[in-house]
């Protein structure tokens, strides 16, 4: 990992102040034109509060399923936001970054910051641990694509 930083967001909100990211994004563009083989990964998350609290009150699956795949759609548009503000950023610095140089995902609840218990998500304990979880995670990673010197397996 080369560098990593995360943005926090509102409730079913996906949009956010690139200017309390912008040193960040300025590091991003500089890993990115340094390391053309970089891989950018962008990961959206969401809370589990609101699918914990229906599960508790015994609501049918298909309501279930319907808040899991809210919060993905949620944490995928936050993640794009992400990936398009930092691709605008560098535009604006006239530096050429493409949607295709980044690894875009939405997790929706599957990996809150409070972690899993059993089949579920942990309930988030305080009104921090909540909110950390409404974030997008943001990697750049030196990965090499094949290896320098042949060697049988």
């Amino acid at each position: 990992e080369l560098f990593s930083f995360e943005i926090f967001f509102k409730p079913n909100q996906n949009g956010f102040s690139a200017d309390l990211y912008q040193a960040s994004f300025e590091k991003v563009v500089e890993y990115a034109s340094t390391y053309g083989g970089a891989l950018i990964t962008v990961e959206g998350h969401s809370d589990p509060l609101g699918y914990l609290r229906k599960k508790k009150a015994g609501q049918p699956d298909v309501v279930l399923g319907q808040t899991k795949q809210s919060a993905k759609n949620l944490s995928l548009s936050r993640a794009v936001a992400v990936r398009d503000s930092i691709i605008s950023f560098a535009s604006g610095n006239s530096i050429s970054l493409d949607a295709s140089q980044f690894a875009v995902v939405g997790h929706g609840i599957s990996k809150p910051k409070s972690g899993v218990c059993g089949d579920d998500p942990c309930a988030p304990k305080s009104e921090k641990a909540w909110r950390d979880n409404m974030r997008v995670e943001f990697r750049v990673l030196q990965i090499e694509a094949e290896e320098s010197i042949f060697s049988p397996l």
